[in-house]
């Protein structure tokens, strides 16, 4: 609740100070921030007040991510803003529910829990990959999707 509850004034704040262009950066930190707590969780997970730390953190930035992603969803495809922020949070919705299912699937398959931290931080910075590549225009698809500096 942290998350969704600040990152509007922050959003607001970045926009004013630097543009709407800062937006990305904002949703790559974010991201990062999610890999990272992903990661040192199984480091953590000895001692219980420090993975709590780590899935609170993991928590906020995962809640605090939709704001940004929402803001800058209309600059993209500027024709087809409105159709974007439509599917944005199923989108989001069918990725929980992917991760879940693999997840529990790995589990069924007689993985180790332990392992479930290492296989999202990967997944979570193959997002954080491709995030930078849309929004630096690496690729021929992410110049297609790159957003405009425009709100």
């Amino acid at each position: 609740m942290a998350g969704s509850l600040l990152i509007g004034r922050l959003v607001d704040r970045v926009v004013r100070a630097a543009g709407t262009g800062r937006v990305a950066a904002l949703v790559g930190v974010i991201m990062a921030v999610i890999t990272g707590a992903e990661a040192v969780l199984p480091v953590l997970a000895p001692v219980p007040l420090l993975a709590g730390a780590a899935l609170v953190l993991w928590g906020a930035a995962g809640w605090a991510l939709q704001v940004p992603q929402q803001h800058r969803l209309p600059a993209c495809k500027e024709e087809r803003g409105t159709g974007a922020l439509a599917l944005n949070n199923p989108a989001l919705y069918l990725g929980s529910a992917v991760g879940s299912a693999l997840g529990g699937a790995a589990l069924s398959a007689g993985l180790p829990g332990g392992v479930l931290p290492w296989a999202a931080a990967g997944v979570a910075a193959l997002g954080v990959a491709r995030h930078l590549r849309a929004v630096r225009g690496g690729s021929a698809r992410g110049a297609r999707t790159r957003c405009t500096s425009r709100a």
